[in-house]
């Protein structure tokens, strides 16, 4: 008799949570209809949408971040490496050092094809 006990009570909890989650879904797509119908209001009080509502290119002196926090400037990194360099001073470097070797060997290639720096030997780089 126990032993069914604990299978009826099992069940019941797995019946609950599945309910539960179906409840969650439905209140959250409840609060996206409010927030779309809250902005709806807005513009047709005249007021200003509030954050996010236009999109593009960010002001002037905003601060770009990539999905992995602010956007590195290549350009300024290049600028302050030496004539010649290699990669692993390139990773000693303040900013550019917070990428992996792999990534930074991208951005090598990249200033390569883009005629920025050549390749004076085995890890050597020189910029032109």
């Amino acid at each position: 008799m126990s032993k069914d006990l604990k299978v009826s009570v099992k069940r019941e909890i797995d019946r609950l949570r599945k309910d539960l989650a179906v409840a969650a879904g439905q209140v959250a797509a409840l609060q996206e209809q409010i927030k779309r119908h809250e902005l709806v209001q807005d513009m047709l009080d005249g007021r200003k949408t509030g954050k996010g509502s236009r999109r593009g290119r960010p002001g002037a002196g905003a601060l770009k971040r990539g999905p992995r926090g602010p956007m590195i400037d290549w350009t300024a990194v290049l600028a302050t490496l030496p004539d010649q360099f290699t990669l692993d001073s390139l990773l000693a470097h303040k900013t550019a050092g917070e990428k992996t070797r792999g990534y930074l060997r991208q951005v090598v290639s990249r200033w390569s094809k883009e005629s920025r720096i050549r390749r004076t030997g085995r890890g050597m780089y020189e910029k032109t």
